[in-house]
């Protein structure tokens, strides 16, 4: 905007070029925000499978990433005076683990012989083996409970079998005529002669006593195989490796129990199923040294029942005493049939007595069932838990699981692989057509897709105050806002859908993330879904229908992911690792500190959050010259206002100097307030009456409460036609309203504080209180203390944004006189009862 011709002071041009600046650093900042949650969005479109991609691509993406998320730490440096030199350093330690991924760099421990679980991830199967990294994976992302330990990796077997030139000499043997059963006879005597090199054996010996320590002394371990590709669904070597169990905690027991591991690689049952054109270099053979499990039952969970695919419910095995009696076969056990549906149902039983409940039927009462009570190894909430964590494991791993557990408080995860089942046809076209014509629909045509998918289950609403523990999982989550907070519930359910927010927002990217359908933006879903309703939600068309339509659920479980396992897709894998994720989810908690992000997630959502803040308060710490650039604004109500425009907050045609009518502001969010405050009622602008015992009991507040920006006068008001920060001084109320409104809804927010009151205690909490319950209801996450209210709103849509000032601006005149109307505490239900009515009389006007 070209300023009036009239002279400022320097003083007073210093300060609108400050304001502007900072103003032209936070708009940049939500552009490159964008740009790179789009990215992100893009590769996680790629990891879903929604096209093809290679390693131009992967290379660019990084290199691209990489760019952008380095010009966001520098705006958020520029904007808050370097107060966060310290996320150039997490932003460089990120970047350079991307650009090593990008050109198939391993990462930093590609070279080391040992490994600890709490270092490890699915993304590390190279180097540890499956079993390992989907133990890592469940225990350090899910936070389920599985043994501690640490591997054995892949460059040790190497190193290993290098030293001793085995690959060679098996290879030689291999080549040479006989059976497998002699072949294999040849290369144990080979082993067994080979030694181990020092460096391995000091690695091991450091690794194994750290365990020890951890474990609070000697206690039994064991010793178990995780080869490369073991546990697949294409191979699963399922019995061909070995693991030793009971191995004594001493060095020369663990090297030789790992010696028997590496040996089963060469087994006559591996040989023969690998078969004679595998060289002795594929498949290389990893180990995992943890301490035994005790337990009081054992078992294995089969997250859908072998005997009934086509079913939605899944199989419970357990027995008394170790695991591995139940896999072995050597036990019969308690099989338990549950539904897959939150509360797990149980559905069918079959109970195998106990020798010892044999023995002693008259200590048991007889159930009408002719059981025994206690006779069962699960109790109810025990077989609830193994569902749900067969679920959430089946979600996360993208396909059915076989999962072993031992039991004594809680499960302890030993093992979860893929269960091979017999491929499910797509239902029948006509079959599905005749479905979706009787179908229901709930909600249609609604909402922008953030991650394409199928799913059903029954709803519940949730808000950023949900406890995730408490959400059922495969449950349909629906939520008025998309809150990062929800990310853990994102995780548990089968979908979700929010009223607000759109597919580049941050939960947006934790559903792609956790591959969870989900469609933001719908408006109504709140309204319209109600809780505990079934419904099917398909993301892809925009359909919620009524009930579970079995045809579609068919539809989505037929689809295959045959890709999944390619080499591109693997390093987008581990990139997005390092991308994607949200650690840092509640900008209130006091670990929400740039030293603290993990991702480049993480340093979106920290500059995000402290952009605003500083554009919400950067105009409190200036030198009080505003009067000069400010302009007095003409209103039909005695409230003296003056505005400071950032650009384009007139209209072009406004006059180079004086006052301006509120026809030529051209700033959308200080006209839709001011709006608001026009249409209260007159009586509530008169001037405020009040007592000497108000007046005295508000001596005594902070003056920090009842002071904003340092501006003599009229209320400011500093604006842009997308953006405005305006402070309001009504009688001995401060209210600062600093909002910004663009047609992205992810970039939107409102920002809302009051203080201030000269009144008696009692009435100025009274008031805070029931000015909370308004803004509870608008969209707004509020936090009270006393009688001061800080409330913010965020991801809304324009209209939305728009209404929502509109009543912030009619709240603000309400409130003006609320001290001295409200004459005890059974009043201030008849104020929000009040101010209630006429915010619906509006819904119902603008429905209508």
């Amino acid at each position: 905007m070209a300023f009036p011709s009239n002279p400022f002071s320097s003083a007073a041009k210093a300060d609108h070029s400050s304001f502007a600046a900072s103003f032209r650093l936070f708009r940049r900042l939500l552009t490159l925000n964008n740009a790179v949650l789009e990215k992100i969005g893009r590769m996680e479109g790629a990891l879903a499978g929604e096209y093809v991609f290679d390693r131009k691509f992967l290379s660019e993406a990084v290199a691209g990433l990489n760019e952008l998320v380095r010009e966001v730490v520098s705006c958020l440096g520029s904007l808050t005076s370097n107060r966060y030199l310290v996320l150039y350093d997490c932003y460089e330690e990120i970047a350079g683990k991307l650009s090593g991924l990008a050109l198939e760099y391993a990462g930093p421990y590609d070279s080391h012989r040992t490994l600890t679980y709490d270092l490890l991830n699915s993304d590390f199967e190279e180097l540890v083996g499956s079993k390992n990294a989907t133990l890592s994976e469940i225990r350090n992302r899910l936070h389920l409970r599985t043994p501690d330990g640490f591997a054995i990796t892949v460059a040790a077997y190497r190193e290993f079998m290098e030293a001793n030139d085995l690959f060679a000499r098996i290879d030689a043997i291999r080549a040479a005529p006989g059976s497998s059963r002699k072949h294999s006879e040849r290369i144990a005597g080979s082993l067994r002669q080979a030694r181990f090199p020092e460096q391995l054996v000091a690695a091991v010996q450091d690794e194994l006593a750290q365990l020890l320590k951890r474990a609070g002394g000697a206690v039994p371990l064991a010793v178990r195989s995780s080869g490369m590709g073991e546990d697949a669904a294409t191979r699963s070597f399922a019995g061909q490796f070995h693991s030793v169990l009971e191995v004594r905690p001493d060095l020369t027991s663990v090297l030789d129990a790992y010696r028997r591991v590496i040996g089963s690689r060469f087994s006559v049952a591996a040989l023969e199923y690998l078969g004679s054109t595998t060289g002795s270099r594929e498949v290389p053979m990893a180990a995992g040294v943890q301490p035994m499990i005790t337990s009081r039952v054992a078992g294995v969970t089969y997250s859908r029942d072998p005997e009934a695919p086509e079913k939605n419910q899944l199989l419970i095995t357990s027995l008394r005493g170790a695991a591995h009696d139940l896999v072995s076969g050597h036990r019969q056990a308690d099989r338990f049939v549950m539904s897959r549906t939150w509360p797990f149902t149980p559905l069918t039983s079959e109970i195998v007595m106990p020798d010892s409940f044999l023995a002693a039927r008259e200590a048991f009462d007889l159930l009408p069932s002719g059981l025994r009570r206690g006779s069962a190894t699960l109790a109810p909430k025990e077989l609830s838990r193994l569902a749900e964590q067969a679920l959430l494991l089946e979600k996360t791993f993208g396909e059915p699981q076989d999962i072993e557990w031992a039991l004594e408080d809680e499960p302890v995860i030993l093992q979860s692989r893929p269960l091979s089942l017999p491929a499910k046809p797509p239902p029948l076209p006509g079959e599905l057509a005749a479905e979706l014509a009787a179908a229901i629909p709930l909600m249609s045509g609604k909402g922008q897709v953030a991650h394409l998918g199928i799913a059903a289950g029954r709803v519940v609403h949730v808000d950023q105050n949900t406890d995730p523990e408490q959400f059922p999982v495969g449950a349909i989550a629906v939520a008025r806002f998309p809150s990062p907070q929800l990310s853990p519930i994102v995780w548990r359910a089968a979908a979700i859908i929010t009223e607000i927010g759109g597919p580049t927002g941050h939960l947006a990217t934790i559903a792609r993330e956790y591959r969870t359908p989900a469609l933001f933006g719908t408006g109504e879903a709140v309204k319209l879904l109600a809780e505990g309703a079934e419904v099917t939600v398909d993301v892809e068309n925009k359909q919620v229908y009524q009930g579970i339509i079995a045809g579609l659920v068919r539809l989505h479980d037929a689809e295959q992911d045959d890709y999944r396992s390619s080499q591109e897709l693997r390093i987008l894998r581990r990139i997005l690792r390092w991308v994607a994720p949200i650690t840092l989810a509640d900008p209130t908690s006091v670990d929400f500190k740039a030293e603290n992000c993990q991702t480049f997630h993480d340093i979106l959502r920290f500059a995000h959050e402290k952009a605003i803040d500083a554009l919400i308060h950067f105009h409190a710490e200036q030198s009080g010259s505003q009067e000069e650039l400010s302009r007095p604004v003409q209103l039909p109500i005695p409230l003296k206002l003056r505005v400071i425009d950032l650009g384009s907050g007139f209209k072009p045609e406004v006059p180079s100097s004086g006052a301006i009518g509120m026809e030529m502001l051209n700033s959308r969010p200080l006209i839709a307030i001011l709006q608001g405050f026009l249409k209260e009622d007159q009586a509530a602008r008169e001037p405020v009456v009040l007592g000497l015992r108000d007046i005295l009991s508000g001596i005594g507040k902070p003056l920090a409460l009842l002071t904003g920006p340092a501006y003599p006068g009229d209320n400011l008001g500093i604006i842009a036609e997308h953006y405005c920060n305006l402070c309001l001084r009504l009688g001995y109320h401060l209210n600062v309203v600093d909002a910004y409104m663009s047609p992205d809804p992810d970039n939107n927010y409102i920002y809302f504080r009051f203080a201030g009151g000269m009144a008696e205690k009692a009435k100025r909490e009274w008031r805070a209180r029931l000015i909370s319950a308004i803004l509870s209801g608008l969209y707004f996450k509020v936090e009270r203390t006393g009688d001061l209210v800080i409330a913010k709103a965020r991801n809304l849509d324009v209209p939305r944004m728009e209404r929502v000032l509109v009543r912030l601006g009619e709240l603000i005149s309400f409130t003006r006189q609320l001290d001295v109307r409200m004459r005890d505490e059974a009043a201030i239900e008849e104020f929000f009862q009040r101010f209630l009515v006429s915010i619906r009389q509006e819904q119902a006007g603008e429905e209508g």
